[in-house]
């Protein structure tokens, strides 16, 4: 069978992909081609709508299309039924969003009672950045340059999703660990930054 390849389309992206081609191409052995595209991503508001956003990709045999997008989107959850911000989606095509690594994952806890002890008083908008300097290096943050180590990891698991049906691992030290948190998000792809035994097997 002929190997698949990989299509990164670059929606809007700043950010060089280079990088990031190389990743995949010597992980997974596939060829990666890059391509630009304008405004693939389509929301209503913050929701995807994905029917929209998969149309904006042109169809190509035998490729596994992943769309990295400075567009912030959530997805509806049919089993909680609320509105969750997404920084990825595996699917066909797979969506990343850079904006989503940053506001889609929790951020320290401290975050979050500092603001919920601030904002009552109005202080929160002048007292957020102290705060975020005290937590300095536990969260990813717009234009930090750990983004590119994150896309790795969620690319990957846009990959095995391709490959396997299932592209997330339970164990926290894999790049296909499914983090909710950005501290989590950071110990998977950074300071661990591996796979697994297992899905190590796999490659």
């Amino acid at each position: 069978m002929k190997s698949r390849k990989i299509y990164l389309y670059n929606d809007n992206c700043s950010l060089n992909l280079s990088k990031l081609k190389a990743f995949i191409e010597n992980t997974f052995k596939r060829p990666v081609i890059i391509k630009r595209i304008k405004n693939a991503v389509v929301t209503k508001g913050l929701l995807l709508d994905f029917i929209k956003t998969k149309k904006n990709i042109p169809e190509a045999k035998n490729s596994y299309p992943i769309i990295i997008t400075k567009r912030l989107f959530a997805t509806f959850d049919t089993f909680d039924k609320r509105i969750h911000l997404r920084s990825s989606l595996c699917s066909y095509p797979s969506i990343i969003s850079l904006s989503g690594i940053v506001e889609a994952p929790a951020k320290p806890r401290e975050y979050y009672l500092a603001k919920q002890s601030l904002s009552s008083t109005g202080l929160w908008e002048f007292e957020e950045p102290k705060i975020k300097e005290k937590l300095r290096g536990r969260f990813i943050d717009y234009d930090d340059k750990r983004i590119l180590e994150i896309l790795k990891g969620l690319v990957s698991q846009a990959i095995f999703f391709y490959l396997t049906g299932e592209p997330f691992c339970k164990v926290k030290k894999c790049r296909l660990y499914n983090a909710h948190w950005q501290e989590d998000l950071i110990y998977s792809q950074i300071k661990s930054g591996k796979f697994c035994a297992k899905h190590s097997k796999i490659l």
